[in-house]
């Protein structure tokens, strides 16, 4: 299942700004592609991936002795060539929805500087453009736009801090009898992204949330049986619905083995599943099974 790469709306609102004058030496590059009554959308999906192929006077594609580096900022306030994505506005967003529907928005500055080849002694940033095809902002001259893929999300997905399953074991103190039935449960440390706690991070200038959710749990007994995989989270006694007893005196080590499955937001977008899951096994929880012993007293 392929993974909707929606961008959304923000809580704040930013008015959008006036369009900069024409660069003189990129007019080519200028387009209204508004409704016919002047409104300004800036640059056409051709034309704004048409800037990977635009390089410096004097330099070319043949011999580039110079290349223009680009980044699309986000037309909202307090947003910068440093940080294009700090914030996503309603404005912006809609801008780019009423007027180029079928774009990837949101309505974008683009910003580019002359630079080395290598990408060493960069210029400063000037403006010469806006888009709403922001996705298709090159990253240099001769350096096509990288797109966020669903590939990239699964990746990331993977390299989630998941929370390790703990499992809490009634009878307590680290002992039971054999014949008496044991009580799991599964404890969420702090530490780690426990099932619907949000990891955010950045991937090729867009903000993704990955959400953990649970598949199932296998709670291990150590003495060679399993239960599950379940959703249930089991409980002590006398409610607990993951219980189990040892049939002879041994020291086992039963543990909890979750498999996480996950969503996705990209850019504040709705959340759709990752067509991949994670197992992940939580730390042993030493138990010793004792044998009880039967002893006749006279009186």
């Amino acid at each position: 299942m392929s993974i909707a790469i929606l961008l959304a709306l923000s809580l704040t609102m930013s008015g959008v700004t006036d369009p900069p004058p024409d660069d003189p030496g990129d007019d080519d590059f200028f387009s209204d592609i508004g409704d016919g009554d002047g409104i300004y959308t800036g640059f056409t999906q051709d034309k704004t991936t048409a800037l990977a192929q635009t390089y410096p006077p004097g330099s070319s594609a043949e011999i580039p002795t110079s290349i223009y580096q680009y980044v699309a900022v986000i037309n909202c306030a307090p947003n910068s060539p440093e940080q294009p994505r700090l914030e996503i506005c309603d404005a912006s967003v809609n801008f780019c929805l009423e007027n180029v529907p079928d774009s990837s928005g949101p309505y974008s500055i683009i910003y580019r500087r002359t630079a080395e080849p290598d990408g060493s002694s960069p210029g400063d940033w000037s403006e010469i453009g806006r888009t709403c095809w922001t996705d298709s902002v090159p990253a240099a001259s001769g350096s096509p736009a990288v797109e966020l893929t669903e590939a990239m999300i699964v990746e990331q997905f993977h390299r989630t801090d998941f929370a390790l399953p703990r499992a809490v074991i009634q009878p307590p103190d680290g002992s039971t009898l054999v014949n008496l039935p044991v009580y799991f449960q599964l404890d969420w440390p702090a530490a780690g992204f426990e099932p619907d706690e949000v990891d955010t991070t950045t991937l090729v200038g867009h903000e993704v949330r990955i959400r953990p959710t649970l598949i199932g749990a296998t709670y291990v007994t150590g003495d060679g049986s399993s239960i599950g995989p379940t959703t249930s989270l089991g409980g002590g006694y006398p409610d607990g619905d993951v219980t189990h007893t040892y049939e002879r005196s041994a020291e086992v080590s039963p543990h909890i083995t979750v498999e996480y499955g996950g969503e996705v937001s990209v850019d504040g977008g709705e959340w759709t599943t990752i067509p991949s899951s994670a197992t992940v096994a939580g730390p042993a929880a030493p138990l010793r099974v004792l044998a009880s012993k039967n002893r006749l007293y006279d009186n």
